[in-house]
C-alpha cells in the first residue's frame, strides 16, 4: 500500500550524492540554493524507503540474509573501533537511531524528534523546499506519520535543529575494506567543524527496506546518549585504530626476501 511517499528507492546513498568526493568525505551543505548543491539528487531518490514509503512483514528468508549483511557490518565498522547499536526497523528508523545518540534514555524520544523535525523544516521552508520534489505541505503531513521513512533531508534537519554535524557509514560501499570506511562515509556539516557529530550507518538491504543504525565508538558503553565528538576527532579515532602497531611494523620490515 502506498502512503503517497516516493517510491523507487535508490540502490545506495550514492544515488543522493553523485557528486561525492571518491577519496575523502565531502561535507555536504543542504542549505547551498539548488545550482549550488550538485551533490544531491533530485526525484524519487530523496528520501530513503522502501517501495510504498512504509514498513512491511519480512520472510524468514529476507530476515536470514539481513542478519548475515548485518553481521559483515559490524565486523568492518568493529575493525574501524565503531560499534553498532541496532534500532527497530519500523519506518521511524532514523529517528530512532538520531534519538538513541542524543537521548538514549529518553523512552519514546524518536517520536519526539519526528515532530521537532517536521516543525524546522516548516519553519524553515526555503532551506528545504528545493530539496524536495513534490508539493512540500503534503510531504511533511506524511513524514508526520509514525511509519514514514525518513532520509537525508530529516538528518540535515535534525542535525540543525540540535546544533550537531551527522556522519553516515556506508559499510556496504567499502568493499570489506576498513580503510574504505571514511571513504564511502557521507558527512552532513549543520554546524561548525567542532560540534559533536552524531554516527549513523545506513544499511540498504534490510528485510523491511532501506535502513539506519546509531553508531558508537566501542569505547561508550551505551547506556545513555552517545558520547558526542567531532567529526575530525572521529577520523583521527578511526585512522588510529587501523594504523599498524609499531612493533607488527617493524617485524613486517625485517623479513627477509623470499
Amino acid at each position: 500500500m502506498n502512503d503517497g511517499g516516493y517510491s523507487g528507492a535508490p540502490s545506495s546513498l550514492d544515488a543522493l550524492f553523485k557528486g561525492k568526493a571518491k577519496k575523502k568525505v565531502k561535507p555536504v551543505n543542504f542549505n547551498a540554493p539548488p545550482f549550488k548543491a550538485a551533490s544531491m539528487a533530485k526525484g524519487p531518490a530523496m528520501t530513503l524507503r522502501p517501495p510504498g514509503g512504509s514498513a512491511f512483514t519480512a520472510s524468514t528468508s529476507s530476515t536470514e540474509g539481513w542478519a548475515r549483511e548485518l553481521k559483515k557490518d559490524q565486523d568492518l565498522l568493529k575493525s574501524c573501533g565503531l560499534r553498532v547499536k541496532e534500532v527497530e526497523g519500523d519506518g521511524a528508523c532514523l529517528f530512532r537511531a538520531f534519538a538513541d545518540q542524543l537521548a538514549a534514555d529518553e523512552p519514546e524520544a524518536h517520536a519526539r524528534f519526528r515532530e521537532e523535525c517536521v516543525d524546522f523544516m516548516e519553519q524553515n521552508r526555503a532551506d528545504f523546499e528545493p530539496f524536495i520534489d513534490d508539493e512540500f505541505e503534503s510531504y511533511c503531513s506524511r513524514m508526520r506519520q509514525r511509519c514514514t521513512w525518513g532520509g537525508h533531508v530529516e538528518v540535515q534537519a535534525l542535525a540543525r535543529r540540535n546544533g550537531v554535524n551527522a556522519v553516515i557509514y556506508q559499510p556496504s560501499q567499502a568493499s570489506g575494506r576498513p580503510d574504505q570506511i571514511l571513504r564511502s562515509a557521507v558527512e552532513i556539516q549543520a554546524s561548525d567543524e567542532h560540534a559533536g557529530c552524531v554516527q549513523l550507518s545506513f544499511h540498504p538491504t534490510h528485510h523491511a527496506g532501506q535502513h539506519y543504525n546509531s553508531v558508537r565508538c566501542c569505547t561508550d558503553e551505551g547506556s545513555g546518549p552517545a558520547e558526542l565528538v567531532s567529526f575530525g576527532e572521529i577520523k583521527r579515532r578511526i585512522e588510529d585504530k587501523l594504523r599498524p602497531k609499531d612493533g607488527y611494523a617493524e617485524e613486517s620490515e625485517e623479513q627477509p626476501d623470499r
